[in-house]
């Protein structure tokens, strides 16, 4: 009978050993007798015997334990793979932004941008396919990660009711949910419920991603023919002024009605024309190294001295070595005209400058204005571009001064030599011999309809004609409706007909399919913030649950009568059913899920004392791999008023 307390002390030492080595939720048999401050110890199998943790061994035949259930999007196979795919996604998405930049977009087959084509479907539906399954995913793994914390919470021990029982994120709404779940101080829960809404942008996002734009393409290079090289034209049209009184209407009329510059004509440069590529594209435009004349008229305000008369007004404008003189009667409140002035240095009158003049009754005193112009010409090479549909000239760019080198130069001889020696027509006065009566009349008409152009844009002005005289604008308008007559009239005096081919570079406007930069980042940042946070949701998840054993699915009617039924807690909501009561009956109460039965154990029940403590078992990971013994130790203070548990046989026979 001596042996026998060695007996229990050597027991006791080897349970103590044990218990370190072994899970912490596996009991090995009924509590110990209550001895010596109320402490207990627990005996829990070794890995090698038979248990929920461990084997049996049979002879030569191996058993290995109940498998237990876990929800698919828990296991790895499903979420390594997802996280996977999030990351090449995003990965994919910024580069094939990279290749849509580059490229400047995918040319389409359609108008995809047009939601009643159906290709605008075969499209856009792909990429939103796509994000609503990576959704549908990340919304599987959130559920199955609030359906499972009561039972992660009940297995980690002394669980009120209102984190377990009575638990159940599902039924919250998926925006507030995350707050509850942090108060419970589930924060896994928390995590997942917020990467839910995050990822709630995948789908509008992936709707973005593609944008069809007007994009502004060069082409390949493509040989067309030139019509007009420089050289002077002096025809029929020439010698009886039609081409000049042409180009006087056509001034006036811009002004009148705002027409802009006509064909092959910007800003004062005259192109010769060519062939525009229609049979490529007929919405862009061509770029062509061509030969271009500029046309200045180098418009400067004269001085003006009035002397009064009986009749009217006698004026006369000078500027430098030119003068002009004209008078004015009372027959019209504003008048006026044009004329080429007398200068000390005399030049052929086709040549000379000329002087527009304007006068008016309407102010007190009458005023009266004159502009003197020197028109000159300049040949370049020129970068043209044009509007292929139109031929309208956008913009004009000078390379280099025109030369014999120069393209289309074969006929320029006559324009920089004799007779031109590069001076410009002033498109006033004409060197005429024995003119006829049309021709006569033509040569008055133009000397009106130009200062009558220049009248009218004073007219149309802001300032108006009397606002015009006080500010000088004359000079401006002048200078406006004369640069445009000298420009027109170099199209049909200063080209030939001469056809050439050569090459020039057109460029249109394609739609194209581009990835939106705003959408494409919005979504890559959201994708990879998703996968790095499921991957900590998941890992830390793994760790939490790792005591927990579900032999079957959870939330069925069935799996919680298996899990509660015959256990104190049955007996206690037995006839209860009203959520106050349930409440009240369960209040101040802790549980446990017994890890070997996955049945539900409430404090003051035998065996929940030996099942796992939540405290413990969390206290740290590096705790648990210091234990390196076979066999560990571990004893649980008994909470005051906590019923003690019966001894085992073995202790009341004295074992």
């Amino acid at each position: 009978m001596e042996d026998k307390p060695q007996a229990r002390s050597a027991n006791r030492t080897s349970s103590e050993e044990r218990l370190d080595a072994t899970p912490p939720a596996t009991p090995s048999q009924a509590l110990l007798d209550n001895e010596g401050g109320h402490v207990q110890f627990a005996t829990y199998r070794d890995p090698s015997e038979k248990g929920i943790y461990g084997r049996v061994e049979d002879g030569n035949k191996v058993n290995s334990v109940d498998p237990k259930w876990l929800p698919l999007p828990l296991r790895p196979w499903f979420w390594i793979p997802f996280v996977v795919l999030l990351v090449l996604g995003a990965i994919g998405l910024e580069v094939a932004l990279h290749f849509s930049k580059k490229n400047q977009g995918w040319k389409s087959s359609g108008d995809i941008g047009n939601t009643e084509n159906a290709l605008h479907y075969v499209y856009t539906l792909p990429p939103v396919i796509v994000a609503t399954i990576l959704v549908a995913m990340w919304t599987w793994t959130d559920i199955e990660i609030k359906k499972m914390q009561p039972y992660v919470d009940l297995v980690h021990g002394d669980s009120p009711p209102h984190r377990s029982l009575l638990l159940d994120y599902t039924r919250d709404n998926n925006f507030l949910v995350w707050t509850r779940a942090a108060a419970n101080k589930h924060y896994l829960v928390a995590l997942a419920s917020l990467m839910a809404l995050l990822a709630l942008a995948f789908q509008p996002l992936a709707a973005a991603l593609l944008a069809v734009r007007d994009t502004w393409l060069p082409q390949p290079s493509v040989s067309i023919t030139n019509q007009f090289a420089v050289g002077l034209n002096q025809n029929d049209q020439f010698s009886d002024l039609t081409s000049f009184l042409t180009a006087s209407g056509y001034a006036g009329a811009s002004i009148l009605y705002n027409l802009g510059d006509p064909p092959f004509i910007h800003q004062g440069y005259t192109v010769g024309a060519f062939d525009l590529p229609s049979f490529v594209a007929n919405n862009g435009s061509v770029i062509a190294n061509t030969t271009a004349v500029k046309s200045m008229p180098n418009c400067q305000p004269a001085s003006i001295i009035m002397n009064q008369t009986a009749t009217g007004w006698d004026n006369l404008a000078t500027f430098n070595d030119c003068t002009l003189s004209w008078s004015v009667d009372h027959n019209a409140s504003t008048l006026f005209g044009m004329n080429t002035p007398n200068c000390v240095t005399q030049v052929p009158p086709q040549f000379s400058s000329i002087m527009f003049w304007f006068f008016t009754y309407d102010t007190q005193p009458p005023q009266a204005s004159a502009t003197f112009c020197s028109p000159t010409l300049e040949l370049w090479e020129v970068t043209a571009t044009a509007d292929i549909s139109t031929g309208n000239l956008t913009d004009v760019k000078e390379l280099r001064p025109f030369s014999s080198a120069s393209n289309f130069s074969s006929l320029a001889a006559n324009v920089t030599g004799e007779p031109l020696n590069g001076r410009a027509y002033n498109g006033i006065r004409f060197n005429l011999t024995n003119p006829d009566e049309f021709v006569a009349r033509r040569l008055e008409a133009l000397q009106l309809q130009l200062p009558a152009a220049v009248f009218q844009a004073a007219v149309q002005s802001r300032e108006g004609v009397i606002g015009s005289f006080d500010a000088n604008k004359f000079v401006n308008l002048a200078t406006r409706v004369y640069t445009s007559y000298l420009a027109l009239v170099a199209s049909t005096v200063y080209f030939l007909p001469h056809q050439e081919s050569f090459e020039v570079e057109v460029r249109y406007f394609q739609k194209r399919v581009w990835l939106s930069d705003v959408a494409v980042h919005l979504l890559t940042t959201a994708m990879l913030l998703l996968a790095f946070f499921a991957t900590l949701v998941q890992l830390f998840h793994r760790y939490d649950r790792r005591q927990l054993r579900l032999k079957h699915v959870p939330g069925t009617i069935a799996s919680a009568v298996s899990i509660g039924a015959q256990t104190g807690m049955g007996e206690l909501l037995a006839s209860r059913q009203r959520a106050e009561e349930i409440d009240h009956i369960l209040r101040d109460k802790r549980f446990r899920i017994d890890p070997r039965t996955m049945k539900i154990i409430m404090e003051g029940e035998e065996g929940y004392e030996i099942a796992a403590s939540p405290m413990d078992r969390r206290r740290s990971i590096f705790a648990a791999l210091q234990n390196t013994g076979p066999r560990s130790r571990r004893s649980s203070a008994q909470p005051p008023g906590t019923p003690k548990s019966p001894a085992s046989p073995g202790r009341q026979a004295g074992v």
